[in-house]
């Protein structure tokens, strides 16, 4: 507390008066003490608040609140805090005397002088020590010692701060220095009142806390500086490297205060400065009060950034110029500052996002490409700077900070083509321009990153379509992909390019009309070349080598005709390629490559000589052109262990043009039957399919491309057999199944000619093929004989034929079935004609180990006004193997009626044994 209060009404004087090295040394005539001062004496005048921190909304704003007026009415209110008090300290000359009185205390001011210990809170919660600023210069406290008086008014009593050369009277400006002295009272927070303001005061915290950091090193400076009862009228400025202020206020009130804050716009590191302005208007919207409205600003003033031409830093970002297309932001919301630590300031405000109605600012962008240009909006930070000498990008430590604030924004594009190697056009076999450089990006997340040139933007991730796996497989899922660390740190002779954050499942399986028909390419894929497409970082050549261990990029059901690619292929130096051409305004052009594959003997699939595999689809807006061929093999089925067929291939293409439908070539044809088909070698040994053109049946669930080939005669011993043709076909499903191969001599419908002696026939064999094995063999012969017989009163036929049927099933199952046919008519006189025909089967069935028989006896008797016929059906009888059940079973499935099974018991009784 001070020692003494000064109040003087005439002139609203009130002060505290604090004193230090004084004595008294007597009593003055109205009996108050004498006070002389002593060596280092010091007075100090304590000065009541001098600025009042209002609020400050945008111009148009209702008032915050209102308040009840006489008579039943309200008026508008603008809330307030006050600052703290302030204080001159004067040094006092040796013997100076004073008696503490109002007009006793200010004589003796006269001719001291103002020192350090003078703190002055104005604006609030700043603490100025004034200065001179010009070296020889005295700092004094200009006021009168008595009112001041025009008529009958007295005038307000203050005291003005100037520095003045010595001996010299003080002019109209006060060439102060201010120097900022409590940066803890700077970071006092604003004050807060329900309903919350928008901006309280002018000056904010973190203007406060940057204006005290950098006036503590380099001060600013004051036109005018005045104290009063009623409060301070300030006019100052600042101007430092990153920093300005101005600053006009009368009696405690703000009038204009301007503050201009400059930094980065994190991660694209665009220079920008932040413009606060308060001003006191006579606002209608404020019933006529004058009242603070503040605007807020941003504005760019470095439009355009470019990247370095090389290095990590530039293959992060790949894109030329980047600008700002606009550059003015006149109408944003107040800063919302967030702190950060910084080393060697402790937690300052540090960034913000720019917003307009509580929405994050998206900036307009223009991108670089050498295709054209890129044009997105992205949110951006803005980060300060701090200090000179501490540019807060590219300290390590604060990068850190600022991209945990900055998070994961992004960016929408339009399905873009970015080229996002941007290698030379020019060829070169190791880092030319490569289909996989170009990519569908539909996303941008950014981030920002310090390398050797500072601060730059990079991409830290994009979300990319891919056009090859939605025009192969109808896949258009978005996917989000980063640069692989050693593309970004080697350059283009890294060839994966990409990798994925989550991997892709490019499956042809079940779904080989998409891939060539004959082959189904199973990836599973975590990373994008640049030369063959998706690709499986497991799966990579090895760096010794050169080739790819097929077992780890084929998974089991990739097959080639059914069979497994991770055991067919060997010596692989790159997976299948898949890439597409992305052209502006145009579809692009996909292609699937995969040529010269070796394949080695697996199984029943068996080189010869030099087997391959070419794999080639295009699509392109002029349509869908496929061709795969494999060449030079033999499959030997079912087993190769055991095998009864070989068929060898000079070449089997599966051929599509666009419009047209597809073709299955086959080339080189040539059957060899083997094991316990050997008997049929005669038959192969005429097999000759030479150019003959397929028959083909497309249908969505594969194609099939049938041969039918007219054979000549054949004769194998006691055997004849004509009219002989070939039916071989090629199954292509569509579905994943394994390709099969089916071979006929004949068919149940049109069977071949035998001949056995004296005895006439037919017969037919089918077999059907594929990697596992045999799926179904069927042959049948069937001979017998024929005889007329005349006896002039009568006349007619006796037959015999006799034959069997195999049927061999893949999954084990073999029905051989043979039978007995014997009948005849006799016609008698032209009246009477009587027909019997005994039909006699025996089946045995491998499922139930049983042999089964049936007959069928037939009697018809037909007179010239009467005819009937009887049938004697003894059903399905179980003669050897199986159960009781199974007994039970056949024969009541057997077909057998009850009427025909009980007279044929009757038939079989009539004939037992007595």
């Amino acid at each position: 507390m001070p020692n003494l209060l000064i109040v003087r009404a005439a002139d609203h004087l009130l002060l505290g008066v604090d004193w230090s090295g004084f004595t008294v040394t007597g009593t003055g005539p109205d009996g108050l003490p004498r006070l002389t001062a002593g060596e280092n004496a010091r007075i100090v005048l304590i000065f009541p608040p001098q600025h009042l921190a209002e609020e400050a909304s945008k111009p148009n704003s209702p008032a915050p609140e209102t308040r009840p007026a006489p008579p039943g009415g309200s008026v508008p209110v603008w809330r307030a805090a006050l600052s703290g008090p302030s204080r001159l300290v004067f040094a006092a000359a040796r013997d100076t005397v004073f008696t503490p009185t109002a007009e006793g205390v200010l004589a003796a001011l006269a001719d001291a002088r103002p020192v350090a210990d003078t703190a002055v809170e104005l604006p609030w919660r700043m603490i100025f020590a004034p200065e001179t600023r010009d070296a020889g210069d005295e700092l004094r406290a200009v006021h009168p010692e008595a009112p001041v008086r025009v008529g009958d008014v007295a005038g307000l009593w203050r005291t003005r701060l100037v520095a003045v050369p010595p001996g010299e009277p003080p002019g109209s400006d006060a060439n102060l220095a201010l120097r900022a002295v409590d940066a803890a009272a700077a970071a006092t927070p604003d004050p807060v009142f329900d309903p919350p303001s928008e901006k309280i005061p002018p000056l904010g915290r973190a203007e406060r806390m940057r204006l005290a950091a950098e006036a503590a090193v380099r001060p600013a400076t004051a036109s005018r500086l005045e104290l009063s009862s009623l409060g301070g009228t300030l006019s100052a400025r600042g101007t430092w490297e990153n920093f300005r202020w101005e600053h006009d206020a009368v009696l405690g009130r703000d009038m204009r205060v301007r503050t201009l804050t400059s930094g980065v716009l994190y991660p694209l590191g665009h220079r920008a400065v932040y413009l606060e302005f308060s001003e006191r208007t006579f606002d209608p919207a404020a019933g006529g009060a004058a009242v603070l409205r503040v605007r807020f600003a941003l504005t760019v003033t470095e439009p355009v950034r470019r990247p370095p031409q090389d290095g990590p830093a530039a293959r992060a970002f790949p894109f030329d110029d980047v600008e700002i297309t606009t550059l003015a932001y006149p109408d944003l919301d107040g800063a919302q500052w967030q702190d950060q630590d910084v080393p060697g300031m402790g937690r300052v405000p540090t960034h913000f996002w720019p917003k307009a109605g509580n929405a994050e600012v998206a900036f307009p962008l223009r991108c670089g490409t050498p295709e054209g240009d890129v044009r997105f909006e992205l949110p951006l930070l803005f980060v300060a700077d701090l200090m000179p000498g501490f540019p807060s990008l590219t300290d390590p430590t604060m990068a850190a900070k600022f991209a945990a604030a900055y998070g994961t924004r992004s960016a929408a594009l339009p399905g873009v083509p970015l080229d996002l190697v941007r290698a030379s056009r020019e060829a070169d076999s190791e880092t030319g321009h490569r289909d996989g450089d170009v990519h569908e990006v539909h996303r941008l997340v950014v981030a920002g990153a310090r390398d050797a040139a500072g601060f730059l933007p990079r991409l830290d991730a994009l979300a990319v379509k891919l056009p090859a796996l939605r025009t192969l497989l109808g896949e258009d899922t978005l996917r989000q992909v980063r640069f692989a660390e050693d593309y970004l740190r080697d350059g283009p002779v890294r060839d994966v390019l990409l990798e994925l954050e989550e991997p892709i499942d490019v499956s042809f399986v079940g779904r080989t009309d998409r891939s060539g028909g004959l082959v189904a390419p199973h990836l599973v894929t975590d990373a994008i070349s640049r030369t063959v497409g998706p690709v499986d970082l497991a799966a990579l050549p090895d760096p010794g080598t050169g080739l790819i261990d097929p077992r780890s990029l084929f998974p089991a059901d990739a097959t080639l005709m059914g069979f497994g690619l991770k055991d067919l292929v060997t010596d692989l130096k790159e997976a299948p390629k898949i890439t597409s051409v992305l052209r502006p305004g145009r579809p692009p052009a996909t292609r699937m490559e995969w040529t010269g594959v070796k394949l080695k003997e697996a199984g029943p699939f068996k080189p010869v000589g030099a087997s391959t595999l070419d794999l080639t689809v295009t699509v392109s807006e002029d349509g869908v052109d496929t061709l795969c061929t494999a060449r030079n093999f033999a499959l030997e089925l079912p087993l190769p262990a055991h095998p009864l067929l070989r068929v060898q291939f000079a070449a089997l293409s599966f051929t599509q043009t666009s419009g047209r439908p597809p073709v299955l070539d086959v080339t080189g044809v040539d059957v060899k039957f083997l094991g316990e088909l050997q008997l049929l070698e005669q038959l192969g040994d005429v097999v000759d399919l030479g150019d003959l053109g397929p028959l083909l049946d497309v249908t969505p669930a594969g194609l099939v491309a049938g041969y039918s080939l007219p054979l000549p005669s054949v004769a194998a011993g006691a055997f004849i057999m004509r009219d002989m043709s070939l039916n071989a076909g090629i199954a292509v499903p569509f579905d994943g199944r394994p390709v099969s191969m089916s071979f006929g001599f004949g068919t149940r419908e049109n069977p071949f000619t035998l001949a056995v002696l004296m005895f006439g026939g037919g017969g037919y064999v089918e077999l059907e093929v594929d990697r596992t094995g045999l799926r179904r063999l069927e042959a049948a012969l069937e001979f017998g004989a024929m005889i007329a017989v005349d006896f002039v009163v009568a006349h007619g036929e006796v037959h015999a034929f006799g034959g069997i049927r195999f049927v061999l099933t893949g999954d084990g199952e073999v029905s051989l079935t043979g039978y007995l046919r014997i009948g005849g008519c006799l016609e008698v006189l032209g009246v009477i004609t009587v027909s019997v025909e005994l039909l006699i089967e025996l089946a045995y069935q491998s499922s139930t180990k049983a042999l089964v028989g049936r007959a069928i006896l037939v009697i018809e008797v037909d007179l010239t006004l009467w005819s009937d016929s009887v049938e004697l059906d003894s059903g399905t009888w179980v003669l050897a193997g199986g159960g009781a059940g199974d007994r039970e079973r056949v024969l009541a499935g057997g077909g057998a009626t009850p009427e025909g099974l009980a007279r044929w018991r009757a038939y079989q009784a009539a004939f037992a044994p007595l």
